[in-house]
């Protein structure tokens, strides 16, 4: 990985996704196919304003996958951190999102995708990460490996409401988004979860989950 301070230049490119504060783009990275998750300026925020929180996001993204990787949770290599154009120049992922291989996994394969799936969140969790944006979309099978991408709402934190909120957006895709398979992948999830955190700190978790839940639905109906 290097740092940069010019802008970084890319021929072409695919645009693959565009998202409120960045774009992805499908690239080339002196030789490499890369992807590049661009900062765009944002013009209801004041100039200098935007410039660092952009670059700020940026540099922290950056570090959170450099920890997830240290974690030994595997997310893409980092080719470039751009500070200047607030750019991320990234390993092109090979593979399927969890998202769409869910319906059409076997009832063992789903275990043992979802138990893989919970014990790498847990390695994130015992390392003080939260990842922030914990859904089947942000998790790819390449090589027969979970890659976790997209960090940009990760902290680090060892707080107990911030993992449980993690696990609560996982169960919230698995339920919504796959409701035919949700009992089955969360049960796995968490068996994975509890594996590596131990048994003990897997049920605070839940519990914590759980209260957090109650909280939602007490909201909802005041």
């Amino acid at each position: 990985m290097s740092i940069s301070l010019g802008v970084t230049e890319y021929s072409g490119g695919r645009l693959l996704y565009r998202g409120a504060e960045a774009d992805v783009i499908l690239g080339d990275w002196q030789g490499l196919e890369a992807v590049f998750k661009i900062r765009k300026p944002l013009t209801y925020r004041l100039q200098v304003l935007d410039e660092a929180i952009r670059r700020q996001r940026t540099v922290h993204e950056a570090e959170m996958i450099h920890l997830a990787r240290k974690a030994g949770v595997v997310s893409p290599f980092l080719y470039n951190v751009d500070i200047k154009s607030s750019t991320l120049v990234m390993q092109f992922v090979r593979g399927d999102r969890v998202k769409d291989l869910v319906e059409s996994l076997s009832g063992s394969q789903l275990d043992r995708l979802f138990f893989e799936f919970g014990q790498d969140v847990a390695k994130l969790h015992h390392f003080g990460i939260m990842h922030g944006d914990l859904t089947t979309a942000n998790v790819v099978r390449s090589n027969g490996r979970l890659v976790f991408v997209d960090f940009g709402l990760s902290v680090r934190t060892t707080r107990l409401e911030d993992h449980a909120v993690d696990l609560r957006l996982i169960k919230e895709t698995l339920v919504g988004a796959h409701p035919d398979v949700s009992a089955r992948a969360l049960d796995a999830l968490y068996r994975g979860y509890a594996s590596v955190v131990g048994a003990a700190r897997s049920r605070v978790v839940l519990k914590q989950l759980q209260n957090i839940e109650r909280r939602g639905r007490y909201a909802r109906v005041t």
